[in-house]
């Protein structure tokens, strides 16, 4: 059995091209962010190479995250340790909110609205594209709509954007349920949903045979580094789909979404190889000050509550 989970880890890494820096980028925000961020580059190399990634591969894509302003560096003697910045801090915790969710999310059936038409073209694109980042979508040129949503801060990213002055913001009911159906259809074209759709449905296909193996196989077979790996490739993979997805609630998606289909798939494998995954990261990076902290408590609200003995075997 131990071979059929090499052979699936070997399959993952072949299906499509893996970017350097989106996979270190998964790296960090599933097993760095929550404890402490930081670690020696000699560890990050300890953990990719035995996946087939070289140590000029690790180098050269930590080097590009540094440029880009997701990484610091701080050097002690011949060593090199890399941080996550404040930026990236930011944006890994924005993601955060969208890849670890256990369910859609609530809605009071109030939508928010952004009248742009006071905005500059240039100003208007930035702001569309921060947007949509936010599950907004364009329903015409100068209109962009959303359903609440109560972890989006509409006036603080207008202000973070300068746009306080030059954007009207709406809060809208919707009281004619008749139109529903008119409604659902206008959401699933502005919002590309079959789209996402298939992007979720190759995920459940290529990812429901590692949840029947993990089943079936000893518990000896679970190794620590089997675990990291496995559970690396498949948050890559779900983060790639889920952050383009609008995570609309459910009374506007259509009935059996594949996209919250996939999340509880998605969880149950996370579960089961969880605790073995946090043990080799533990035991594979150093940081400046030793030894990697134990994961912060957020780290355990992950997916609506992780199990702090995780295992596929005490389930």
């Amino acid at each position: 059995m131990a071979h059929k989970l090499d052979d699936f880890i070997q399959h993952a890494l072949n299906a499509q091209p893996i970017s350097g820096t989106s996979l270190i980028i998964s790296l960090y925000g599933d097993a760095l962010s929550h404890r402490g961020g930081e670690v020696w580059l000699g560890s990050l190399s300890l953990l990719l190479e035995p996946m087939g990634f070289s140590d000029r591969f690790v180098r050269t894509s930590v080097f590009r995250l540094q440029k880009e302003g997701w990484l610091t560096v701080e050097k002690l003697g011949r060593r090199s340790y890399y941080r996550i910045a404040e930026r990236g801090i930011h944006q890994f915790r924005h993601a955060e909110d969208k890849i670890y969710l256990s369910e859609q999310p609530k809605w009071d059936g109030k939508w928010d609205l952004l009248l742009l038409a006071g905005t500059a073209k240039n100003q208007r694109n930035r702001l569309k594209k921060e947007l949509d980042w936010l599950g907004f979508a364009q329903f015409s040129n100068t209109l962009m709509a959303a359903p609440s949503h109560s972890q989006r801060d509409i006036p603080a990213l207008l202000g973070k954007l300068n746009a306080s002055d030059s954007v009207i913001y709406f809060r809208a009911d919707y009281p004619y349920p008749h139109s529903e159906q008119s409604l659902k259809e206008l959401v699933a074209v502005n919002w590309s949903l079959e789209q996402v759709s298939q992007h979720y449905h190759k995920f459940i296909v290529f990812f429901r045979p590692l949840m029947a193996l993990l089943r079936d196989c000893h518990e000896a077979d679970l190794t620590p580094e089997r675990c990291f790996q496995l559970r690396l490739l498949l948050i890559h993979f779900f983060r790639r789909i889920v952050l383009r997805d609008p995570l609309l609630p459910d009374a506007l998606l259509p009935a059996q979404w594949e996209g919250q289909i996939a999340r509880n798939l998605c969880i149950n494998i996370y579960q089961s190889i969880g605790l073995a995954a946090t043990r080799y990261v533990s035991e594979r990076c150093e940081t400046t000050i030793g030894q990697l902290p134990q994961p912060s408590a957020a780290y355990y609200r992950r997916f609506g509550g992780l199990h702090r003995e995780m295992g596929v075997h005490s389930q």
